[in-house]
């Protein structure tokens, strides 16, 4: 969402962050989805320069235009044909803001997740260079993820601003109502139940083109 570029700006100068994705996934393919952005580690920072309206040179929106962003995309997500319950949700005592839905099938899910992903990247300059989104069939559920590498620019930034983003982190959550045979990232992490699967990476191994969130679930 908007509000996600415009205030990691800022942390880039104050603190950690977190991205996660969950989603909850039934064996007919329908199921539940939320997106998170949780910037309660950097709260204080976050609540100063949203105070302030801008710091070094990037604008921080105030409360009620980050609120406006957040209904525009409640909106936009519950009008895409197998979109249910779509709500959103601002945390502004620990800066946490959510958006979740029910899904009818991933086609769903992967045009909510575009439209979440246009709203806070207008120009493009973050768009996907292959397939993104999810896949799911009877016997395997996947999690596409493909993004130009830009080690070279991670590489211009600051020393400060490459700091927070190797301690910023990227979540995927996933869980399923039966047994998962074999996760594909080696850093997935699989539940004690044998039905979820976490995986946890550096946002900064994200940009460099290190890392990458694509994994296939077997079941």
């Amino acid at each position: 969402m908007r509000i996600l570029l415009v205030i990691i700006a800022s942390l880039l100068l104050s603190g950690c962050f977190e991205i996660r994705e969950e989603v909850n996934m039934k064996a007919d393919g329908s199921g539940e989805v939320s997106f998170v952005v949780n910037l309660s580690q950097s709260k204080d920072n976050v609540a100063k320069y949203m105070a302030m309206g801008s710091v070094e040179g990037y604008k921080v929106p105030p409360r009620e235009e980050v609120e406006a962003n957040l209904v525009k995309i409640k909106r936009s997500v519950a009008e895409v044909p197998g979109m249910s319950v779509v709500m959103t949700k601002s945390d502004w005592s620990n800066y946490i803001f959510t958006v979740s839905g029910r899904f009818a099938h991933v086609e769903a899910l992967n045009k909510a997740m575009e439209i979440v992903a246009k709203e806070y990247d207008k120009a493009g300059k973050h768009a996907a260079s292959g397939k993104s989104g999810f896949g799911y069939n009877n016997g395997q559920f996947r999690r596409f993820s493909s993004y130009p590498a830009k080690a070279r620019e991670f590489a211009e930034l600051p020393s400060m601003q490459r700091f927070v983003l190797e301690s910023a982190t990227m979540t995927s959550i996933y869980r399923f109502d039966r047994n998962i045979r074999n996760v594909s990232h080696p850093k997935a992490q699989l539940s004690p139940s044998g039905k979820a699967v976490m995986l946890q990476l550096p946002i900064s191994e994200l940009m460099k083109g290190t890392g990458t969130i694509s994994e296939t679930v077997t079941f």
